[in-house]
């Protein structure tokens, strides 16, 4: 690894001394900076990108001739990151609702808003849908589900996750009206202790969870493949997004409860364009987005 100030002196080493030469500096720092942007853009982790001379010449040419919008699928993320939970220390997930996620198993984190169809299917980081994925026509044969196993899946999960993403939605109606009823918005958001069932929203959770492992495991490869791990990181995405919103609308935080909103509402939209990709019209409707 290299700090910025070890970055500018390695660019250095490549820069003459002549006028010509000293005019170039600018520019190579400039795209050895956006080659920086672009890695940290992905979420790689910090092991992989040791900058060595070759990555530093070879990452130059590339950069500056990267486009805007390369990976369509993580485009939101390429942009300052509105949220800083996303940011946060796991603690190796000992805190999550399910710890064998897929930033558990790889250290990278998924796109904030996950957009299947600009997904690129042939890009090894992103495919989250198996390693024998021939094209977009033939699917995946690795991870076939049966319409005998989703079936039933859909009938036991549907309504409660379904049921859930309503209420969540409404609670974003409640928190972005100009005279927010705290105590409606406690009751969404209620995790259920002592003798009181928790609120919908917060039920689904683990509904979300069975019903993924359910639709999204095949008899072919009966291991956690990536489409399921994506799945279980949004849905602990969607647990801290609850369980903080349980304490700021506590505290009456107007600015705080609203942001944790939109980042469990990013989430839970994420883990529903997994699963309903699942769900033909032999099963049943697909699960309304959070709006």
């Amino acid at each position: 690894q290299h700090s910025n100030h070890e970055i500018i002196l390695i660019c250095t080493k490549y820069i003459g001394k002549t006028e010509e030469e000293t005019t170039m500096k600018s520019s190579v720092i400039l795209a050895t900076f956006i080659t920086g942007h672009v890695t940290s853009a992905l979420h790689v982790p910090a092991t992989d990108t040791a900058i060595t001379r070759r990555s530093v010449v070879s990452g130059i040419a590339s950069a500056i001739m990267l486009p805007p919008n390369i990976f369509p699928a993580i485009a939101d993320d390429a942009q300052p990151n509105p949220y800083k939970y996303e940011n946060r220390d796991r603690n190796k997930n000992k805190d999550a609702l399910i710890r064998e996620d897929y930033w558990y198993f790889s250290g990278r984190r998924p796109p904030r808003r996950l957009d299947i169809n600009a997904l690129p299917a042939d890009d090894p980081t992103w495919n989250a849908w198996g390693e024998c994925t021939k094209s977009e026509v033939t699917g995946n044969s690795c991870v076939y589900v049966s319409l005998k196993q989703r079936i039933p899946a859909y009938g036991k999960y549907f309504f409660s996750i379904d049921n859930g993403v309503k209420e969540y939605s409404q609670l974003g109606k409640i928190l972005r009206s100009s005279n927010p009823n705290w105590n409606e918005a406690a009751k969404l958001v209620d995790p259920g202790l002592d003798t009181r069932m928790p609120s919908p929203a917060v039920d689904s959770l683990l509904k979300m969870a069975l019903f993924a492992t359910q639709m999204l495991t095949s008899p072919n490869f009966t291991g956690p493949n990536r489409e399921l791990l994506v799945s279980r990181y949004y849905i602990n995405e969607c647990a801290f997004a609850l369980d903080g919103l349980a304490k700021s609308i506590e505290a009456r935080d107007v600015a705080t409860s609203l942001a944790l909103w939109e980042f469990g509402k990013d989430s839970f939209n994420s883990y529903l364009s997994i699963l309903n990709r699942s769900i033909s019209p032999k099963i049943g409707d697909k699960i309304d987005l959070v709006t």
